[in-house]
């Protein structure tokens, strides 16, 4: 086996200690609560967390020591006995009922972030043969935030593999199928992947821990991009395995299996036309280890490699000339502009990115994961930041000889490139959680079982006295068993009931609701808030995405209503609004959120009386009332985008209430009858 050299070895104790602080940093007070972040533990409910598991834990440990290593041999009992095949059958069915039912009862089959919801309809637009469709004449009534319109063409603005994957559901009429079958066979590939690297034991347990994770079950059963690209980059990370595993003896002159390797490029590339920045990380980080793999006489397969990569990645540019008619210019650069790459600049919602965001977005996106894994009292990476700080490596193992040192370096830095690759991208969020470290899951869950199997073995035997004597090998496993019974019990209900309460307005299928109402052909105007129509107008109105998104934080919204009534009096062009629109643009301390309409996004200069016009609005959307209602009439439109047919030729449209406006698209529709939604009723429109 290769010996770990220095500078490795102090990686990864800087890797562990990593783990092990990053939960213990103030990181909210450090970056003065930054948005997304809601979830994230202080340190003190973390240290509280600890106490407690530990105390648990040690009264169980010194009590009832036997007890203890009964479950213990029990639930190994559970995980070695049946033969392997079968051992993966059941993990594979348990997993296929938990994404199953979590599709159907929590998301309710439908795509729940704005990301879904347009790379959903681009799916439709590939499911009917298409690369984009004609832009609607009238843009403003079904704009949203993350399709172009662009010389005539409307398209999402991602990369195309996502979409391409969701089609095959759509040409069967269940898209929501496609997440779980893509989760099952990532689950496959990684526990497989982490079986020929560390034997048998860790495969089973990298299975059980797929198993207790709902960070995989929530993001793998989503329409998330997250859950095609953690496919891809699961095969390729099974097929570098066993291409590494077919090493010859240095008596056979022979070399490894090529096509391995070049599956891994085909699986990487599809990973590149998915989430592109994500793809480059792990190979990145993973190609010093191939060129290790083939050998100084051998290293024409990354030859193999590149073109399987290059065969699949070229179907991006491809996609790029279609759609924004420049191989080199994708969707989000023609929708946002300059400022969408890459580096250190002003973001297109105009928030600054600085080194400094960088680092708090990768350490917080640390933090998260550390709660949303397995939703435990304590963070979830204890175990492997043990062992890393340790120094622990692979020595006594039993795969020892086939070199599982190697992969526990390989499988560390592949996991940390996305971080790293991410700390220079200017967005980030927390939709079931660390979306961007998703994709890292198929490397860190092998080495997270692999370190429990580790701490076990070290710590078998230990009795220190500051633990009173305590066998340190029955109390590591009672500390995890009680963390995972409170997981069990009540961290994963607790998300479970969150998630399936929430965002109710996403779940509602308009389509499946105009039938029970005895709707079968009509023109339905959804009705949404006043700072909807207003996005929506001045896109409609030519302005570009940047502009009307930073116009929209930093503009009054009455100034900003009286200059789109202008606009559309004096037939403005495009590049004309967006200069009134910037000269809008004010200061935070300037302006004030009022929740006049049940808005929180609503913002006025305070104390400046509002036009008659701005008064409308508002009274709009509290339904010709003089105070808000509890539950407003209006909702949101991009869900229901999906539900129309690419050309907009259905027998039901869907397009989004503009008001006294609404008379341009009815005149588009003649023949259709048509109803304005609102409050989960048709009003039938004369």
């Amino acid at each position: 086996m290769r010996r770990v050299t220095r500078a490795e070895g102090v990686g990864r104790r800087i890797a562990g200690w990593l783990f092990l602080i990053v939960p213990f940093l103030p990181l909210r007070h450090l970056f003065d609560d930054p948005p997304g972040t809601s979830d994230l533990p202080d340190p003190g409910e973390w240290a509280l967390g600890l106490i407690v598991c530990a105390g648990l834990a040690w009264l169980a440990s010194r009590r009832s020591p036997r007890a203890v290593e009964r479950v213990v041999e029990a639930l190994a009992c559970v995980l070695r006995r049946p033969p392997f095949p079968a051992f993966l059958v059941a993990a594979l069915a348990g997993l296929a009922t938990l994404l199953t039912a979590i599709s159907l009862e929590v998301f309710r089959r439908r795509p729940h972030l704005v990301d879904t919801i347009a790379q959903l309809f681009q799916a439709k637009v590939f499911a009917a043969g298409h690369a984009w469709v004609p832009a609607p004449e009238s843009g403003a009534f079904f704009v949203t935030q993350h399709m172009v319109v662009d010389a005539g063409r409307w398209y999402a603005q991602y990369p195309p593999g996502h979409p391409a994957a969701l089609a095959l559901g759509v040409w069967v009429g269940a898209p929501w199928l496609i997440p779980i079958l893509f989760s099952l066979l990532s689950a496959c590939l990684v526990i497989d992947s982490a079986r020929r690297m560390f034997g048998e034991a860790v495969g089973r347990t990298t299975a059980a821990l797929l198993g207790l994770a709902p960070f995989f079950w929530f993001m793998g059963a989503s329409h998330m991009n997250h859950v095609s690209s953690h496919l891809y980059i699961s095969l390729f990370l099974w097929c570098f395995v066993r291409w590494a595993a077919t090493e010859p003896r240095r008596t056979t002159g022979g070399a490894n299996r090529p096509g391995w390797v070049f599956v891994a490029g085909l699986a990487l590339g599809a990973a590149f036309v998915t989430r592109p920045l994500t793809a480059l990380a792990v190979g990145g980080a993973l190609a010093p280890a191939a060129l290790r793999v083939a050998g100084p006489g051998r290293r024409w397969t990354a030859v193999l490699a590149i073109a399987g990569f290059l065969g699949v990645a070229s179907l991006y540019p491809i996609f790029n000339a279609a759609t924004t008619g420049d191989p080199f210019t994708t969707g989000y650069r023609r929708l946002w502009g300059d400022a969408q790459g890459l580096g250190f600049h002003v973001s297109p919602w105009g928030v600054p990115h600085t080194p400094l965001t960088g680092l708090r977005d990768a350490l917080i996106d640390l933090g998260l994961l550390q709660v949303f894994l397995f939703e435990g009292p304590i963070p979830a990476l204890v175990p492997l930041g043990v062992v890393l700080a340790a120094g622990w490596q692979s020595m006594g193992s039993a795969r020892a000889d086939a070199g599982a040192g190697r992969w526990e370096g390989w499988l560390l830095g592949a996991f940390l490139a996305i971080p790293a690759a991410y700390f220079f991208y200017w967005h980030r969020d927390a939709f079931l959680g660390p979306r961007f470290l998703y994709g890292g899951l198929p490397f860190l869950l092998p080495l997270l079982a692999r370190s429990l199997h580790e701490l076990r073995r070290r710590l078998a035997g230990w009795r220190p006295a500051w633990l009173g004597r305590v066998d340190a090998g029955t109390f590591a496993a009672a500390l995890v068993g009680v963390a995972f019974f409170h997981s069990l019990a009540f961290g994963i209900p607790q998300r479970f009931h969150t998630y399936a309460t929430s965002l109710d307005s996403l779940k509602r299928d308009l389509v499946a609701e105009a039938h029970r109402a005895g709707i079968e052909r009509g023109l339905i105007f959804v009705k949404v808030s006043w700072g909807n129509r207003l996005i929506a107008r001045a896109r409609g109105a030519g302005a570009s995405a940047s502009v009307v998104e930073r116009a929209y934080r930093r503009a009054d919204h009455c100034e900003l209503e009286l200059v789109l009534r202008r606009a559309a009096r004096e037939e403005w062009p495009g590049t004309s609004l967006d200069r009134e629109l910037v000269s809008l643009f004010r200061t935070a301390d300037e302006l004030m959120g009022f929740q006049l309409n049940g808005d929180p996004t609503l913002r006025f200069v305070p104390g400046r009386r509002l036009a008659e016009v701005c008064a409308q609005e508002i009274l709009y959307d509290r339904d010709g009332r003089g105070a808000m209602p509890l539950v407003p009439s209006y909702t949101n439109y991009s869900p229901h985008l999906p539900a129309n047919a690419p050309d907009l030729g259905a027998p039901l449209v869907f397009a989004r209430d503009l008001r006294d406006l609404n008379g341009r698209l009815r005149a588009q529709y003649p023949d259709l009858p048509a109803y304005l939604y609102g409050g989960g009723t048709f009003a039938r429109l004369p």
